[in-house]
């Protein structure tokens, strides 16, 4: 077993174990909300997307504590196609060079969906209205954001950790 591999399994194993939440009945995956317990981030999915928009799902990711949002996307990227997340945080309006979007990201990674059963998979995508997992993983998210201007110029506070419960479904 691959050590990428023998990771996720391991961090699923330590998701069931912190679940105490009642799962959520038959959210889609487009509409779910999650939070994270140390600093009470949460993401929302923003609903189905046109074809035409060209990426999987956008959600925000909010830090309630200090009323910052960021904005986030996933994308199927890599070799094999993967669900590819970016979380962005105070970028340029219209066109921006390369390097402003490399100074406005403050997370890129593979996004893992974690059943309540500890089953890790990627993040569901070709299907809006597939079920939400019960958890997602979002590796080394906490270490991004405390290398992030957010965190350096103390607009977030709370440093999050890299898993986040279901929490809702929104309507």
């Amino acid at each position: 077993m691959s050590p990428a591999r023998l990771c996720v399994l391991m961090l699923a194993a330590t998701v069931m174990a912190a679940s105490g939440s009642p799962a959520i009945a038959a959210c889609p995956q487009a509409l779910a909300v999650y939070g994270e317990a140390r600093s009470g981030a949460e993401i929302g999915f923003a609903g189905p997307l046109s074809e035409a928009d060209g990426m999987q799902h956008r959600f925000s990711l909010v830090f309630a504590e200090n009323d910052v949002t960021m904005d986030g996307v996933v994308m199927m990227a890599g070799e094999p196609d993967r669900p590819w997340g970016v979380i962005l945080h105070d970028c340029p309006e219209g066109d921006a060079t390369g390097a402003e979007i490399a100074a406005c990201t403050v997370w890129q990674g593979v996004i893992y969906s974690v059943a309540s059963t500890g089953e890790a998979g990627w993040l569901p995508v070709l299907e809006a209205d597939h079920e939400a997992g019960d958890s997602l993983l979002l590796p080394d998210f906490g270490a991004a954001v405390m290398r992030s201007r957010a965190w350096q110029a103390g607009q977030i506070t709370l440093l999050p950790g890299d898993v986040f419960q279901l929490k809702t479904c929104q309507e």
